[in-house]
């Protein structure tokens, strides 16, 4: 069973996480530089675009990276370049995102990548939106995407016939699930205050929100027989304050 292993909770899946594991930094909201130095250590770390800012300010050299380099300075992709990082650019007038061209790339690169991204949400709406279902789509491209990692919050996918479990070091301050199909059934969690045992959740029908650990419980359990679920985790209140809710 492979895992992934955060500052505040680790992620273990059946089937498992392959060993190529690669972590893409996004140009969302950023983690800090210490988060993303101590995690960027589990993974290969692949750029889309924005992302190089962070890495350079490590010192973490990418793999790759790719985009259109609109959100990125020249002196940031000739740093990573003479360290050896490989160059994926495309014109700025595209079909495709910056992610997902780079999520097309690890699927050509690799044999059974296990991808996750982090800095992929927060920041506009639309991009937001566009990141969540640009991982379900990688699976066309021989990408097992496993959801969004961050600092405060990760959004983690729960595909078809999957179990997860979640081990948290300290209790989150809210977790969720949100079907990203139109129907997603069998759907099963438990070690929280509302469990749910075999039930279908649907898209337009969002009810599986803001749950929370059982006083007691720091090990939480999922599986699904069909269909895709996000599971929001959300660790931090502070966050929602300072969000408005």
């Amino acid at each position: 069973m492979g895992s992934i292993i955060t500052e505040a909770f680790a992620i273990e899946r059946i089937p498992p996480i392959s060993d190529e594991k690669v972590l893409v930094v996004a140009g969302g909201k950023l983690p800090s530089d210490a988060w993303l130095k101590t995690i960027s250590k589990q993974f290969d770390v692949w750029v889309a675009d924005k992302g190089i800012q962070c890495c350079r300010n490590i010192d973490v050299v990418p793999v790759a990276i790719v985009g259109d380099g609109d959100s990125s300075s020249l002196e940031d992709w000739d740093w990573a370049a003479e360290r050896g990082a490989k160059i994926y650019r495309y014109p700025k007038d595209k079909d495709y995102t910056d992610l997902q061209l780079t999520l097309m790339q690890i699927g050509n690169i690799y044999r059974s990548p296990s991808v996750f991204v982090t800095a992929g949400l927060g920041g506009r709406l639309d991009h937001t939106l566009s990141n969540v279902f640009s991982l379900i789509w990688a699976q066309r491209w021989g990408v097992d995407a496993l959801g969004f990692i961050g600092e405060d919050e990760s959004f983690i996918l729960l595909k078809d016939k999957e179990r997860l479990t979640v081990h948290f070091d300290e209790k989150p301050f809210a977790l969720s699930l949100l079907s990203l199909t139109p129907r997603s059934d069998g759907v099963s969690l438990k070690g929280v205050k509302w469990e749910l045992e075999d039930v279908s959740l649907k898209l337009e029908e969002p009810f599986a929100v803001s749950n929370e650990l059982r006083r007691e419980e720091r090990d939480v359990y999922l599986s699904i027989k069909s269909g895709c679920v996000g599971v929001y985790i959300c660790l931090s209140e502070k966050r929602l304050k300072k969000a408005g809710f």
